[in-house]
């Protein structure tokens, strides 16, 4: 049974897998539940923080200065790294982690939107170590198309290799990639490779989600087994 924290950190397979509409909506399911979250995005890359911003402002969860919530931004779209040495800043991480203290210092329960396991944020420092740094738990955050299972279980492994085991899978987008009845089955395949690692949340693509992102917020709320996750991540601070 996972223990109290302060937070929890999302980690993507890829790009494009959602993982800010699932993070604010993350922070939206533990505010309904009486637990005081925010979103923490370390660093953007490649143009603006709004549509997390946007988000978080319907869900109430934007209440907390910019220079914490998302305290590097790079205009160049690559990874921190390469982002870095283009702008001539490089990733300053005790800049970093001290905003994720002041952060919890606040009282605040911190969803941190990361990135794919190995990215790179120095040439000697990848987005794992960053997790590891925070010492928190961590989801992986998945698309449902194709490519989903080998993505997810790359993601897994190179996770056990640092010694970190993620409390499971959310796969966000069934339907949305037009792939019918294969599409389906991922979650149920990854659940029988990786019966370790659960996966605690499924979502169909519904239209409306974009702009009612209550009704997303709403259907996250329902699966059970990463609410009771988020429960047992928190259950000291409601």
């Amino acid at each position: 049974m996972p223990e109290r924290t302060n937070g929890v950190f999302l980690v993507g397979t890829d790009r494009d897998v959602g993982k800010t509409m699932i993070g604010a909506a993350i922070v939206g399911v533990l505010r309904r539940r009486g637990v005081d979250a925010t979103l923490m995005t370390p660093i953007e890359t490649g143009g603006s923080i709004e549509s997390a911003t946007k988000l978080l402002d319907e869900v109430g969860g934007a209440g907390v200065e910019r220079r914490l919530s998302n305290p590097l931004r790079y205009e160049t779209l690559a990874s921190p790294y390469v982002a870095g040495q283009v702008e001539n800043r490089p990733v300053d991480i005790d800049m970093l982690l001290s905003s994720f203290e002041e952060l919890v210092g606040l009282g605040k329960f911190v969803v941190v939107e990361g990135g794919g396991a190995m990215v790179p944020i120095r040439a000697d420092y990848f987005m794992v170590d960053l997790l590891k740094a925070m010492n928190l738990p961590s989801l992986i955050v998945a698309r449902t198309s194709r490519g989903t299972l080998n993505h997810c279980l790359l993601t897994l492994r190179a996770m056990q290799r640092e010694g970190l085991n993620p409390l499971g899978f959310i796969l966000n987008g069934y339907g949305r990639f037009g792939e019918g009845f294969a599409e389906s089955l991922n979650a149920e395949t990854l659940s029988e490779i990786a019966p370790e690692t659960p996966v605690l949340a499924s979502m169909e693509w519904r239209p409306g989600y974009e702009d009612r992102f209550a009704s997303f917020v709403s259907d996250l709320g329902r699966q059970q087994r990463l609410v009771r996750i988020l429960d047992q991540l928190t259950h000291r601070r409601r």
